[in-house]
Formats: structure tokens, sequence, C-alpha cells
């Protein structure tokens, strides 16, 4: 570096202590000195209208414009052409001069043609010629101090009183001359600048008198102070009712078309193709393009915003929240510092440091290129560039050059180090410290490899204690302690992608990235996430304020956390904080860097925020944030069914077959409208509010016929709910299909086909059991033709063979008494085999008398076995149906007579148990059992006595079992459910159903 040059950074450095000593009281203002404005400009290319004449605002919120081609109203995103209000036509299209009075209600003067309306609560009124209005264009309306309208035509001035207008003229003091426009001023006085003059009088009783100065005078303006302006052509006049003494000439204050101010008392002077602005109480004027076009009027709505009208379309400026700097100089990529009680230090690679506050620029310093500012805790201001790092405290500045092997790389990032050193991050060569003068290279970190080109941090910040933590590209951080360096990575939660920037506040650490925020719980970091996913992506710079918020500049804006939600989200990891979130729509031109120089975010001594884009500095007084408190009307406009819209209004009834529909809504906030927020339901439908964000339309499909009723509510940018909600009934036929009484005809005739199918199916039914009867007819009756020719006949003639054997036996003896036995058993055998053929079994014998049943045919087998017999019964004696008494029988008979006849047991048992479940049939003997081949087969071949067994037990639903183990004897179990054994009294339906199907 040559010794000029040395020179040249003394001296500077000498200038920059002298700024530093500089109070803070002394720095910054006690106002801004320019408010500054967001500019959105509509034209025919945004579907605006052109040729905008005058502007107003009703009470329910709507912009209304009267343009050369039409009325229009504007909610902020959408233009409507206006050829009714309230269902109402306009008296004619070419609308010159509106008027919205505090109560509600517009009135609309009108151009070609003349006349005036008036709609209010979906009523109109028309004024004419014929009721005492002057011909002529409409130009004014105004009301009075009294609440009297006045009204301002091509033919003269007229105040409405009652449904008619008086008109004021010569008997008043008025010429008979073109009239341009009405105001009031403070003190009630009336002025009216007509052609060739403006007349004032002090009340409605007095004269018109011409104002000072003479001449053909308009576009009369009412300023702070209560005078009043008019202007010629080009130039404003201040007015006085009365010419001054002696008559003097009057002269010009400004040069103008059309003056007006807003409710902060600032000026805004029309010119040609442009305007001029003045904050009050500054001289200082700023020059605004209009994006062509010629201004033609003026508004200020009920939030702030200011409309502005011309030839080519309209104009609406818009305070910022977040302030430029007005400089004259364009920065290229700032590096930015706070300075010392107040403001911010600010350099960049053009090659001067710049001392600036929210005024503006206080001094520059020139320097070498700069491209990273740091303050340390001691207040010590540090800079770098690609050739050195020097320092400026107080008055002594310090240069250290780069080491050689560092030299035409830039400094990336400092920070201090313990014992007054100072660590140095140099792009591409790495980490340095800088102590006593000398540097020292730190080349030992575990991160770091030969082959890792980019081994450099990309921010540093100070631990505390002498830690220092690093921040890589590739998602590594990397904490320096006591000569020890631990990395973290994915496996310590850290998911930036590239690192940006650390910041560290009351002990706690947290750092930006690429792809979001995190902090460091003391083991491993912590993502932060808003709500609905965001991850604040491209965060370069991060500050929290005494309150605790916690702020973040990334490529999306500048966003606020408070410090309610990062305490939340800090006891409950995953939770999704609230923020608030600035960008274009509150003056931040440009974005955050994302590579250098950083950090982009400093919290300044005065409670400032400060950020650098690519070439601008803003700030924002985190304390001092201006709200919108105007809660936004929503206004539900239209209900369409596919291309057919339907308007809004009470009673509303829907086409029948109406399934799908959308409607469509808008809140009337002309602030941001872009960030107006919605929340809507349909009762019937929706259980809860939907939440469609900023979108201006709610679908619903698959919609029944019936009554409905759709609320929607807004809240502004700044989260203010509109408490009133909207409303919109309507309702859906329905078709003739879709009514009761259809229903109820489907219900009969469904009932009717049903009474039809079920007679059918009983018919079918009947038939079919009529067919199995009377084929089970044929078989007993073949059966019994069959016993009685054949079984019966050879049991009759064997009988009668033994009888005449009886006969020839002696009778009384042995032989002749069990002939005589024989033959009274053979008797009873054939009388059981006719009732068998007759079917006389008394149906009711097995409802009560099995058991009796079970003990004869015991005892009658004892007598012919030598077997005891004995009968068991259990459980409280029911009645069984037949079918299974019947089954029950002959299943235990054959039981019976296999154990007497083949078991050769000595005791044989039948225990009958009546459960309430179930009925329960066993036979038991201890006699030799049943062969192994014969119990495994299931039956003896050529007998069917088991298998009959089985088939009666399914026939009743009941199991059977046997049970049976070599010289132990044999049980035969039959278990059946009661619901097929017990007799049930049945139901009056089925009664009915029985006898029907009888």
């Amino acid at each position: 570096m040559t010794t000029a040059r040395a020179t040249l950074l003394l001296h500077a450095a000498v200038l920059c202590g002298l700024l530093w000593c500089v109070p803070a009281s002394a720095q910054r203002p006690a106002a801004r000195q320019q408010d500054q404005y967001t500019h959105t400009a509509w034209s025919a290319l945004d579907n605006a209208p052109v040729d905008i004449l005058n502007i107003a605002q009703t009470s329910d919120g709507w912009l209304w414009l009267a343009a050369g081609s039409g009325l229009y109203r504007f909610d902020g995103r959408r233009y409507e052409r206006m050829d009714s209000v309230e269902g109402h036509t306009l008296q004619s299209f070419n609308v010159r001069t509106l008027y919205a009075p505090p109560e509600g209600g517009l009135w609309v003067g009108y151009r070609t043609g003349g006349g005036i309306s008036f709609f209010r609560n979906g009523q109109a009124r028309h004024y004419a010629a014929d009721d005492g209005l002057p011909a002529g264009a409409i130009t004014s309306i105004a009301r009075a101090p009294d609440g009297v309208l006045w009204v301002a035509a091509r033919d003269g001035l007229a105040r409405l009183a009652g449904d008619r207008f008086v008109t004021a003229g010569e008997a008043d003091g008025l010429p008979q001359r073109r009239t341009r426009q009405v105001l009031f001023d403070r003190n009630g006085r009336q002025w009216v600048a007509m052609q060739g003059g403006i007349y004032s009088r002090a009340d409605v009783r007095s004269p018109f008198r011409q104002a000072w100065p003479h001449g053909d005078l308009s576009g009369m303006a009412l300023a702070p102070d209560g005078s009043v302006w008019a202007s010629d052509i080009d130039s404003y006049y201040r007015m006085q009712p009365e010419a001054p003494p002696g008559n003097a000439a009057a002269r010009p204050a400004l040069s103008g078309s059309n003056m007006h101010y807003d409710r902060d008392g600032n000026m805004w002077l029309f010119r040609a193709g442009g305007m001029e602005r003045r904050n009050a109480g500054s001289g200082t004027a700023q020059q605004q393009e209009l994006s062509g076009g010629l201004p033609q009027s003026f508004f200020q709505d009920r939030e702030g915003n200011v409309w502005i009208g011309t030839s080519a379309g309209l104009n609406r400026f818009r305070r910022n929240r977040l302030l430029t700097l007005p400089l004259q100089i364009m920065f290229n990529r700032p590096a930015i510092a706070p300075a010392s009680g107040g403001g911010v230090w600010a350099g960049d690679r053009i090659g001067a440091l710049h001392a600036l506050g929210p005024e503006g620029e206080r001094r520059n310093v020139l320097s070498g290129h700069i491209s990273a500012l740091y303050r340390d805790p001691d207040g010590v201001l540090w800079a770098g560039n690609d050739d050195e790092v020097w320092s400026v405290d107080g008055g002594r500045v310090e240069r250290y050059p780069l080491p050689p092997e560092a030299r035409s790389y830039e400094v990336q990032a400092m920070s201090r180090a313990p014992g007054g050193g100072l660590w140095v991050s140099i792009v591409r060569e790495g980490l340095y410290l800088l102590k006593d003068g000398k540097w020292q290279r730190r080349d030992d970190l575990p991160l770091l490899t030969p082959a890792t080109v980019d081994r450099f941090p990309t921010c540093l910040a100070d631990g505390g204690n002498g830690v220092l933590w690093a921040g890589y590209i590739r998602n590594h951080i990397v904490r320096i302690a006591n000569g020890a360096a631990t990395v973290y990575g994915v496996d310590q939660g850290l998911e930036l992608g590239n690192v940006l920037t650390m910041y560290r506040s009351g002990g706690q650490l947290w750092a930006g990235g690429e792809r979001g925020v995190a902090w460091f719980d003391g083991e491993r970091f912590v993502s932060l996430h808003g709500r609905k996913g965001e991850s604040f992506r491209g965060v370069s710079g991060i500050a929290r304020t005494a309150k605790g918020d916690l702020w973040l500049f990334g490529t999306e804006g500048l966003s606020r956390v408070s410090a309610e939600q990062v305490a939340l989200t800090q006891r409950q990891q995953g939770h999704e904080v609230d923020y608030e979130r600035f960008d274009a729509h509150d003056g931040l031109l440009g974005a955050a860097s994302q590579l250098r120089p950083m950090p982009s975010l400093v919290l300044g001594d005065d409670g400032l925020l400060w950020m650098a884009t690519a070439n601008r500095i803003h700030w924002i007084d985190p304390s001092h944030i201006s709200r919108n408190p105007v809660a936004p009307p929503v206004v539900v406009q239209d209900l369409a069914i596919g291309e057919q819209r339907y308007s809004p209004l009470p009673g509303l009834e829907l086409p029948q077959s109406t399934n799908s529909l959308r409607i469509d809504y808008t809140a009337l906030s002309l602030s941001v409208p872009e960030r107006v927020r919605f929340r809507y339901r349909l009762d019937g439908v929706d259980k809860d509010w939907q939440d469609p964000g900023t979108r201006r339309q709610a679908f619903y499909t698959n919609l029944d016929p019936g009554h409905y009723r759709f609320r929607v509510m807004a809240a502004n940018e700044d989260g203010v709910w509109n408490p009133q909600e909207t409303q919109l009934a309507f309702s859906i036929p329905p078709t003739f299909i879709e009514t009761m009484w259809f229903k109820l005809l489907c219900a009969m005739a469904v009932g009717l086909l049903l009474w039809a199918a079920y007679r059918l199916r009983l018919r079918q039914v009947t038939n079919q059991l009529r067919r199995r009867l009377e084929d089970r007819a044929d078989e007993r009756e073949r059966i019994a033709r069959t016993l009685h020719d054949t079984f019966l006949q050879s049991v009759q003639g064997l009988m009668l063979r033994v009888q005449t054997l009886l006969k020839r036996l002696p009778p009384g003896g042995e032989a002749y008494l069990l002939v005589e036995k024989i033959l009274n058993q053979a008797d009873q055998v054939l009388a059981e085999g006719r009732e068998q053929v007759s079917g006389l079994r008394s149906v009711g014998a097995w409802q009560h008398d099995l058991p009796r049943l079970f003990s004869e045919l015991g005892q009658e087998l004892r007598e012919e076995h030598a077997a005891d017999f004995a009968l068991i019964v259990t459980g409280q004696l029911a009645a069984l149906n037949d079918h299974a008494g019947e089954h029950l029988y002959h299943i235990g008979r054959e039981a019976l007579l296999n154990a007497f006849r083949h078991a050769g047991a000595c005791r044989i048992e039948l225990e009958l148990g009546y459960g309430p479940d179930h009925i329960t049939l066993e036979v038991r003997d201890d006699g030799r059992g049943i062969p192994d081949d014969v119990l495994a087969a299931g039956e003896l071949p050529g007998h069917w006595g088991l298998t009959g067994m089985r088939e009666r037990a399914a026939k009743i639903d009941a199991t059977l079992d046997l049970w049976c183990r070599f010289a132990l004897g044999t049980v035969v179990q039959v278990r059946a459910p009661a619901a097929a054994a017990y007799q049930r009294r049945r139901g009056a339906l089925r009664r009915w159903l029985m006898r029907e199907a009888a």
C-alpha cells in the first residue's frame, strides 16, 4: 500500500473517531424528514378505468371512481363497471362528480345533460332541472357545516332544501356564470369558484363578494392552517376574502395545476405528467411520476391511503413500514454494522464508509472498499476487504494487512477472540486469528481436509467464555473451545443447508441458512417452523429486540416472531409459530444477501432495525410499527352456478337440481388487499370455519335441496378481524323426485313390492311344503301298505302258528306261560305296528311322557336281559316339541337296545337332563364296549343303528358323542339346544304367518 493511501486512511480514521463521539440525541432527528410511500399504479392493461375525474369512498368501504367511460367501484383487487347502483340504473354513464356522505349512500353527478342521483339502502332519487337543479354538468358537490348539500353546476350554484334545489344567484351576489367548485373553510365561510373569479361569504345570510386575488381562478384547496388556495392555469395563490390595503398585485406562491392536502397536512401538488409532495412542516419537495397521464382527482381513504386518478389510470400511495434511507448514492451490496449511540455504519465495494441515520447520510469517510463490517462488544469498529483489516477505536485507527497467501481474497466474517484478538474468516483460505498484530492460521478443524476448496467459515459468532461458533456451507457448524473443535451436522439436528448467519442473544445461539432457522438447545440444533409449513428460507440476518421478539431477514422478507411464540416453541418442540412478514408491500426493495456481506440485519443502539439489500438500506422501528386499525367490511358479490350468476338478494332461490356452486366474496380493505385473510362456513355443510387464506371464492359440491346460510369474515393485513360476519341465505328447492311426497310414494311402492314379494314367496313356500307333505304322505302310505301287506301279515301268521303251538302245550306249565307271554308281546308289537301304519300315536306323547316311555322300555328290556336298569331325570321338566321328542326317543331307544342286546352289561343307566339352554340324553353301560374298527368306521356293515342315531341328532341340531373303553363300557350322549328341543309360545306375528301358510 502506498504512503499516500495510508495517509488518506489515517485522516479517514480520525474523522470516523469524531463521528463516533457524536451523541445519539444529536444524530437522530425528532421526526422523519421524508415520509415514504409505496406507489402502485393501475392502467388499462390492468383493466382499470382511465380518465378518472373524481373518487369517493362510501361508508361500506367501496372505492368509487367517476371516469369518462362510466362509474366504477374497486375493492383493491378488481374493478367493476357499475351501470346500476343497488339495482337502479344510472341516468347517464357519463359521470363527472361523486360525494359519499358519512352516514351512507352515494351522490352521483352527471356530465352530459347534467342531473344528479342519490342512492342509499336500495332506494334511488334522481334530480333534474324540474327539481330546481341548475342545468349542465355537475362539477362539485359539498356539504356545509350545517349539513346542507350544495351543488355546483355549469349554470349555477344550488342547495338542497327538502326535495328540491334552491338556486343562489344575483340576489345572493353571484353572477350568472359557469360554476366550478364550492368549498367551506374551518370558520364556515363559503367559497365558490366561478368562471372569471372566486366569491365568498361569511355565512348563508350574507351576500357573496369577490375574493382576492381577482382573475379566472379554480382548483381551490383548504390548507391545514385554514387558508384557502386557488390556482390559475399553473400557479397557486393564497386567497383572501377582500383585497389587501393598497391594492397590491398578487404573486403566485407555488406552481401547479391542482393542490390537495391529506389528513396529516402533507401537500400534494399536481403537475403535468406527475406531482410534487411536500411533507407537513418541511419545505422539502419530492417529485413523483404517475406512470404517464394527467393527474385529475385526489382522495384519501379511511385507511390513510392516497388515491390519484389520472387520464391514464389510478395511482395509490401507501405509507411504508420499512423505510428506505433517502440517499443520493447507490450502494453496491453494502456491509452494515451498528454505530455507537444510534444509526448504522455502511460500506461497500465502491470505496466509501458512511455514517447513516434515519434522516439519511450524516457523514462519509473515503476509504478502501469494504467486504465486511463488525463492531465488537467494546464498541470498536472493524472493517475488512481483500487487502487488509483495519479498526477504528475513538480517534485511533490501526491497519493490519492480510497474510500474503490470503491477498486478493475478501474478508468474509469477523468476531472477537479472547485476549483482545480477532477471528477473521477469509474467502477460500479459511479461519485466521489476529492477535498482537500477528496472523495465526487455524487448520486443525476436523471439518477441513486439503481437498476441501470452500473451507472458510461463512459466518462467525462469539459464544462467550472463549467459545467461537463458525458456520460453513454444506450444513456444518463448528464450536471451538479451549483448542478443541466440535462439529454439528445432520446427526445433531442441523438442517440449514449453507449456513449464512449466527446470532447470540441472552446466551441463546441462533443460526440461519438457506433452508431455515434453528437454535441450539445445549446439545443439538432445533429447527424453527412457522404456521402452514413456513421454513424462513435464506435467512442471513437475525436480531432480537429488548422485548424478546425475534426478527429474521431472508429471501422472502423481514419476519417477526413474538417473544411469546419464541418461548412457546422452545417449550414445545415442533410448535409452528405465528409470525408477521414485511416485504415489498411494506416498502422493502430487494432481498437479504445470500453470500456476502453478512449479516444483512443488525439491531442499532437506538432500538432501530437496519437491513441491507443489494443496493438499499432500510430501517424500521420495532417499537412503533404503524398499524391499520380499520377492520375490513366483507361483501358477498354473487353466487355462480356454472356461467350463470345470481345477485345476493334476500330470499335467493336457486334452480332445482343445483348441487354445485361458487360464492364470490371480497373484503373492502384498500391498503394491502393481497394480505387480507378470510374464513367462511356454510351452515349445514361445514362443521367448522374454513380457512381459504387470501382466496376470495368458496366452492361447494354435492349439495342437497334445502335452506343454507353462508357466513364469511375477513381480517386486514394486521390481523384485525371484522366481528360482524356477512351472511347470504339461499335455498335449493327440491325436484319432484326429491320431495317428501315422492319419497313417501317410493316408500309405499317399496312396501307394496315387498308385500307382493312376500306373498309370492309365501305361496312358493306353501306349495313346496304341500308337495313335501304330499310326497311324505305318499311314502307313508306306501310304507303302511308294505307293512300291512307283508310284515304285519307275516307277524299275524307267525302268531297263529305260535297259538297253535300254545294249544298243544299243557296249560299251566312253564313252557305254556313263556309262549303265552311271547304272544302278548307279539300282540303289543302288532298293535304298535298298526298305530305306526295308521299314524294313531298321540301327538302330545313326546311332550311330557319321555321319561315314562323310557322307563317302560327299560323295564321291558330288563325282564328279557339279565341287566339292571336305572332312569335318572335332572332339572325342571319342560315340554318338548313333537319333532325333537320323537327323535330323542328313537335315539335313546336304539342306544338302550344296543346296550341290553350287545354290551353284555350288568348295569345300564339312562339320564335325561333338562337344562335352561339345552337338553341332554345320556345312555351308559358297563359292558364290553364297541369294537375299535366299528367305532372308527362309525357303523357296523349291514347295520344302520348308529347311522340312524346320527341322522336323527342332526335333524334337531344336536350333537351325538360316543365314548368307549375296552371292558369299561360305553357312553352315548346327545346334547340338543333348547331352541330346537323345547316348545316355545308363538308370537302373534308367527301365529299369523303360520295361519297364512296354512
